[in-house]
């Protein structure tokens, strides 16, 4: 590795670390009882999970090639030690994510507006608010108060809607670009890619799941434009969430290590980590913040429960991960997996 490539590893390294400090600090702010589970996660999945994983396992296993082997894919970022590895790889997780979550947000709302602007509502389908950098307070700016007010309800719904079937859409674009044979040959594509399925689908899972009963935002005012009750929105997109969920972590996740981290347990842990933080504490888990509002806040505890649950089950060490990732290997468009590595 030249001095260059040090040195632009080095940056992304702080810029990524900064960013991680700037979410932790936001979560500080927003609650203390959130920033508590976000520094109990980070030892979780960075220390105490591993290490539950190496006593479990099988030490035959372990006899595998060494983290850091170079691939045609891989070769920059394993020429790395491993602890700058892995700072690096969270840090172009993290910059990935903010940039893309705020790709998929301004989609969303976008969609909201220009329906509403081709419906008469608005004048202008720019005319949204941006929220922060984080995600928060973003908004599609429609009156849909003055709408029911109106007795516009059916269009207010179908503004509403606007916004989450943008999602929809956008998740079965990013699974079928998953599958195409040149996004799988270029690890980065398959990362942005990953990582836009991922945010697009729990942004519309965790409206369903935590907030269908509520009298505003896109369920609410569905409902209440329809004139229809919530429950079928909430039993429906909630069991279609749960499929869609376990497509994720059962085939995406362990195909995104495969092609992105093969060879690399280390790595394959920040991986489930991540996609873990984002569902289940980043979404759903913040809605704990609305206690004693039900059923957000108790949605919320069932994120954070599932925040703990799910990376054990969805482990890189467990057999089934393993298997999955063997088999997206000999589809020929990522390396051969021999195994977990030390790292």
């Amino acid at each position: 590795m030249t001095y260059r490539q040090a040195a632009a590893w080095l940056a992304l390294i702080v810029v990524g670390i900064f960013f991680l400090f700037a979410i932790a600090m936001e979560f500080l702010e927003t609650s203390l009882v959130l920033f508590a589970v976000l520094l109990l996660y980070l030892t979780y999945s960075g220390y105490l999970l591993p290490a539950i994983d190496r006593r479990r396992e099988d030490p035959r296993i372990l006899e595998a090639q060494p983290a850091g082997t170079e691939t045609d894919r891989s070769r920059s970022l394993m020429q790395l030690p491993p602890i700058p590895r892995v700072l690096a790889f969270i840090a172009i997780t993290t910059l990935s994510f903010l940039i893309l979550h705020l790709g998929v947000l301004l989609v969303h709302e976008f969609s909201h507006s220009l329906l509403a602007y081709l419906l008469g509502v608005k004048q202008d389908p720019w005319n949204i608010i941006y929220g922060n950098w984080i995600g928060s307070h973003w908004d599609e700016n429609v009156d849909y108060a003055a709408l029911f007010a109106a007795g516009e309800g059916p269009t207010a719904a179908a503004i509403a809607f606007a916004g989450p079937f943008a999602n929809i859409a956008l998740f079965f674009v990013t699974v079928g670009l998953m599958a195409a044979g040149r996004v799988k040959s270029h690890r980065w594509a398959y990362h942005c890619v990953f990582w836009t399925c991922v945010i697009t689908f729990v942004m519309v899972f965790e409206y369903v799941f935590t907030r269908s009963f509520l009298q505003h935002d896109d369920f609410g005012n569905i409902n209440h434009g329809l004139g229809i009750s919530p429950w079928p929105i909430f039993l429906a997109g909630t069991i279609l969430g749960i499929f869609g969920l376990y497509y994720i972590l059962a085939y995406k996740a362990p195909e995104y290590c495969a092609i992105v981290t093969p060879h690399d347990r280390p790595l394959q842990y920040v991986v489930v980590s991540a996609v873990s933080f984002v569902i289940f504490l980043y979404y759903i888990g913040l809605r704990i913040t609305a206690y004693p509002a039900v059923p957000e806040w108790w949605c919320g505890t069932v994120g954070i429960a599932a925040l703990f649950v799910v990376p054990f089950i969805a482990s890189p060490a467990r057999r089934w991960m393993q298997t999955s990732m063997q088999r997206s290997a000999r589809d020929g468009r990522s390396p051969p997996h021999p195994g977990p590595s030390r790292g």
